[in-house]
């Protein structure tokens, strides 16, 4: 608990009385070190009884660097208090606004996606004043809440090696035919088998089956040295989006987990936290068709047989975000 600027005033006051009331008698310091040290014992009264106050925080949806999240901030104390909200390194507040209420209250603030991986936000510094606003004592609520971003995704545009890779995945002769069956929304338009369909009514549609259950898919491996993990993710991210924008099943394996073949926004989603969170690392012995190593000579991707610069596949330049210091966002209630 300190004195404000306030209080350092209201002190100063009654530190001056009492050395006039040296001089000129006790009824100088009654009449004006005596209010001055009354204020003063008041706001330190008043704070000590006060509950410590607490702060709760939305969870922010993930994105990709250079997005802004908007992150809400509930405070429940007993009069006004200022919230200062830190925020890791991969994360940056927009601004540092400044908002006031009486008591109880919400409010919230801008933080800026800048780094992959998972950044905390907080803890959270709060200070209280009292009603007169010459006392204020800290706190802090060390609870924190994690913000993920995920790799930077670049646009592919597949090499002829590459590409001939993505066409035979996604050939309708990949496997031995099996049976027919109706269409259903969501079937991919390269199953529909047009001779069957074209001898049924107009818009009836037949779609074939193959025997096996994960036709039409890769699976990626994703490697790199120490340092080099964000490059890693990166192309492994870019490779993954485009093949599932393809409507091809994608399979990866990171230094920090797998993630089973499947399709849809749901499986890509669950394909960019693991390569937001991923460390740089050896996957081991796995069968890949796509295979992405990452290290001092820059990053490469084995296919078809067939070892080539990344940066073959990339419609435009490849650059990592550049992760910046530790912030702290400040907002007050």
């Amino acid at each position: 608990m300190r004195p404000t600027r306030r209080g350092y005033v209201v002190l100063g006051v009654a530190i001056a009385a009492i050395a006039l009331a040296a001089h000129s008698g006790p009824r100088s310091l009654n009449a004006v070190a005596g209010p001055a040290l009354v204020t003063l014992a008041y706001g330190v009264v008043s704070l000590a009884r006060r509950p410590d106050p607490t702060v709760s925080r939305g969870k922010p949806a993930p994105g990709f660097p250079g997005e802004t999240r908007t992150i809400p901030l509930t405070v429940q104390a007993s009069g006004p208090a200022t919230v200062r909200d830190r925020t890791g390194s991969g994360v940056a507040p927009v601004d540092d606004a400044e908002r006031y209420v009486s008591g109880d209250g919400k409010t919230s603030y801008e933080i800026e996606l800048l780094a992959r991986g998972e950044h905390d936000l907080g803890p959270t510094e709060i200070v209280q004043r009292d009603t007169l606003g010459v006392v204020a004592r800290e706190t802090v609520a060390r609870t924190t809440t994690p913000a993920l971003v995920y790799p930077v995704v670049e646009p592919i545009a597949p090499n002829r090696t590459f590409q001939g890779l993505v066409e035979r995945a996604g050939s309708a002769d990949r496997d031995a035919f099996d049976t027919l069956r109706e269409y259903v929304p969501g079937d991919p338009l390269r199953d529909v088998h047009w001779t069957s369909s074209a001898k049924r009514e107009a818009g009836d549609l037949v779609v074939a089956e193959f025997a096996r259950e994960d036709e039409g898919g890769l699976t990626l491996v994703a490697e790199g040295d120490t340092g080099y993990a964000d490059e890693m993710a990166s192309a492994a991210a870019s490779i993954a989006v485009h093949l599932l924008a393809m409507d091809l099943e994608v399979e990866v394996y990171a230094p920090d987990g797998h993630v089973r073949k499947g399709r849809g926004d749901q499986h890509r989603d669950e394909l960019l936290e693991l390569l937001a969170r991923t460390p740089a690392g050896r996957v081991g012995d796995v069968a890949a068709d796509v295979r992405i190593r990452a290290d001092a000579e820059g990053v490469h991707v084995t296919a078809n047989g067939s070892t080539f610069p990344f940066a073959e596949l990339l419609g435009g330049g490849y650059e990592s975000a550049d992760a910046r210091d530790a912030t702290t966002a400040e907002v007050s209630v």
